[in-house]
């Protein structure tokens, strides 16, 4: 994984955590474990994920205005 501070502003991170509801401490982490995706922009996450009215396979998902996408995805229950 690439360090989170070279895709990822501290202002994204600070916005983004009030959605996810977590501290953007806890964002970093769950970025470099993994848990969660940034993408530079929605066509990356379109060609991932595809164009759909819901997407079942997230958690949850956040676009900002500068065209990042930040999804959580589900973690598969074993």
């Amino acid at each position: 994984m690439e360090k989170v501070a070279n895709i990822v502003h501290i202002g994204e991170l600070i916005a983004v955590s009030k959605v996810f509801e977590v501290n953007p401490f806890q964002m970093v982490t769950l970025i470099e474990k993994g848990s969660m995706e940034v993408f530079e922009t929605k066509e990356d996450f379109i060609a991932k994920y595809g164009i759909k009215d819901t997407y079942e396979e997230l958690e949850d998902w956040c676009e900002l205005n500068n065209g990042k996408i930040f999804t959580k995805p589900k973690i598969p229950r074993q």
